[in-house]
């Protein structure tokens, strides 16, 4: 009998506590602006970062100075995955469009100067040249113009909420951005350069780290028709030991 009146007791207990568990408060709502803030925050003192860039849609087109390219022969972007070494160190590999085929470029980048090497370009040599014009590393955490000034400056911020990315708890948020401050966010590579453009902002919910932007950028007029270009940028592995330093050129691509 004691130990059925135990058992009672015992099943008891546990009804209340699971009863109790549905009046728990439920978590707040973060604050977009906070939760952006904190991310930006992080972004900006990091000391390197893997950054990695992949387009769909309309073509990015890309022009390589100093190449003995067949007539005709277009260059258009698809991916680049690369590390971010402060203050002003990146290296990558591209993968990028030659025609109708597809190979990969590495780039070295040390402040203004940058070296390339693929073996449809180059022959694998290493030469030093301009292969992302006008781009330097550190303008991806530039003040102003960086990637964490970028984001500073979205509007009509709102939460659209909590999701699973890549295995990940994610809080989601969603403004728009003006097309001339994403420069850097896309490497220098994006076209447009007035009105605003839809972005998504992808920020852990417990390390409060950027984790994904993703933007969309509109095609040109004369391909009104067309799938605008849609642009996913990858940002992890923050604070990682890097070492990045220069390769050996075999020439000048210039």
């Amino acid at each position: 009998m004691r130990a059925l009146k135990l058992l009672l007791v015992l099943a008891l207990t546990a009804m209340t506590a699971a009863c109790g568990g549905d009046d728990a408060p439920p978590q707040p709502t973060p604050d977009p602006q906070t939760l952006l803030a904190e991310g930006i925050t992080q972004l900006q003192d990091a000391t390197s970062f893997k950054y990695e860039v992949d387009v769909s849609g309309y073509r990015v087109a890309v022009s390589v100075a100093g190449l003995d390219l067949p007539e005709g022969a277009e260059v258009s972007f698809k991916y680049a995955s690369g590390t971010f070494q402060m203050p002003d160190r990146l290296s990558a590999r591209v993968q990028f469009r030659l025609g109708v085929l597809s190979t990969i470029a590495e780039l070295v980048a040390l402040g203004s100067t940058q070296y390339f090497r693929g073996e449809l370009i180059t022959g694998n040599r290493w030469l030093q040249g301009e292969f992302l014009p006008g781009f330097e590393p550190a303008s991806l955490v530039a003040q102003p113009g960086g990637v964490p000034h970028t984001l500073s400056t979205i509007r009509d911020l709102s939460l659209v909420g909590r999701t699973d990315m890549d295995g990940l708890s994610v809080y989601q948020v969603r403004g728009r951005v003006e097309a001339g401050r994403i420069f850097s966010l896309t490497l220098g590579l994006s076209r447009v350069t007035t009105g605003l453009l839809d972005i998504d902002v992808f920020i852990g919910t417990q390390n409060r780290r950027v984790l994904r932007i993703a933007l969309v950028e509109p095609p040109p007029e004369w391909a009104a028709n067309s799938d605008p270009t849609t642009w996913q940028i990858n940002i992890s592995e923050y604070n990682a030991p890097v070492s990045i330093t220069a390769p050996a050129a075999d020439g000048d691509a210039s």
